[in-house]
């Protein structure tokens, strides 16, 4: 063996919210939910390209028939925003929060889109098809969830290589196998918070080798890894067994070892829709394993957090929501650095206009604001830098993480 463990079937459905409860920040802050403290925890150290890509959502399949060519276009483009926004939500929010996402209208969300790429197009007069590639406005939709408490994290794993196998009889199907690769060609594993790039099968592969693996033969790994890339490497091995449609992944991604079966409904009517939603059952199942990984260490940082005492006081105010608009706050650091990278970041928050710095010594500085937000929004907008924002005595307080 080496070091594989057993993971079971994983599910979509979200763990249910913790009953820690919310910390309140005293005495002109918002509710404080835990969008700021999984903000600053998740977001910590994300380059601008991993959070870009995390807010693009590709290859977004529609086909829909309306009264004419324009109204089922219209129709068209506006569901391919939707579809993408649950992706996105899905991709920021972590499990333990997911039930707290409502369902919200196109008019909500049409404004946090930056714009729409077409892939593929076709049309008729009452028909439009397209697979569509939706881009959202990463400071938009940071604000919209922070607005709301709803938390999100942008920490994305390391990319991985994925190789789709089919087994028919104990043989690795060779034409047959060629549907279960582009099933998975179809899907957007570039930009999700768990990414992968495909490998396809050589012709030398044996269902011998797919068994060892799945037994957890170190010596099996290996040799696919030499084969296939000295990086995190999963087989998806894809099987009908008694009726049920089987996906073993096996190997290592970027959460760890892993030996998890996903099984799905065998449509025989439809074997493309099959494959279809057993690959995306298994891409879930990576994207699980790393947001629950994610989950993890936000309960354990955030247990230290509450021992500390010192940034979430246990007390609220009325008014809380109210925007900020002209503040002063207190800048500590203990470094040169540390200070350029909060003003750095203070500078680029949407909405924070007007920054000057009043006083500055060794160790602290005097700042002074406009926000037209209020202060849970600026919290989880500073999270994202690795700034952390919190009241002192009445006075706001900025530090990094």
């Amino acid at each position: 063996m080496y070091g594989m463990r057993e993971t079971g079937i994983a599910v979509r459905s979200m763990a249910a919210e913790s009953g820690k409860g919310f910390r309140l920040l005293a005495p002109f802050f918002a509710k404080l939910s835990r969008v700021a403290l999984s903000g600053a925890l998740l977001l910590t150290g994300v380059t601008a390209g991993t959070a870009a890509s995390l807010y693009n959502v590709a290859k977004v399949a529609v086909d829909v028939t309306a009264k004419d060519a324009v109204v089922a276009r219209d129709t068209g483009m506006a569901e391919a925003e939707m579809r993408a926004w649950d992706i996105l939500v899905d991709r920021l929010v972590p499990p333990h929060a997911r039930s707290r996402v409502q369902s919200f209208t196109h008019d909500e969300i049409q404004g946090l889109v930056a714009g729409v790429a077409i892939g593929k197009e076709e049309g008729s007069d009452t028909r439009y098809v397209a697979v569509l590639d939706v881009r959202f406005d990463p400071y938009a939709v940071r604000r919209f969830l922070a607005s709301r408490s709803i938390p999100f994290g942008e920490d994305q794993a390391s990319s991985i290589s994925i190789l789709p196998v089919l087994l028919q009889r104990d043989r690795v199907a060779r034409d047959e196998g060629a549907e279960w690769q582009r099933v998975w060609e179809r899907l957007d594993l570039a930009n999700g918070v768990a990414p992968a790039t495909l490998v396809t099968p050589r012709d030398d592969l044996d269902a011998r080798t797919i068994r060892e693996l799945q037994a957890g033969e170190e010596s099996a790994y290996a040799a696919l890894r030499s084969v296939y890339g000295y990086g995190g490497l999963v087989v998806a091995t894809g099987e009908t067994v008694d009726g049920v449609f089987r996906t073993h992944l096996a190997g290592e991604d970027a959460a760890g070892p892993i030996n998890a079966v996903v099984t799905n409904a065998v449509d025989r009517h439809d074997l493309e829709k099959t494959l279809d939603e057993a690959a995306r059952g298994a891409l879930a199942t990576l994207e699980t394993r790393w947001k629950q990984r994610l989950d993890m260490a936000v309960d354990e940082a955030s247990a230290v957090i509450d021992q500390r005492g010192a940034l979430f006081p246990d007390h609220g105010s009325e008014g809380a929501g109210a925007p900020l608009g002209r503040v002063g706050a207190v800048v500590e650091f203990s470094t040169v650095r540390d200070w350029q990278r909060i003003r750095f970041s203070l500078q680029r928050v949407a909405g924070l206009n007007d920054f000057t710095v009043e006083t500055l010594d060794a160790r602290a500085a005097s700042v002074r604001f406009d926000f037209d937000g209020s202060a849970d929004v600026l919290q989880a907008l500073l999270a994202q830098y690795g700034v952390a924002l919190y009241e002192r005595d009445g006075t706001l307080v900025l530090r990094t993480r």
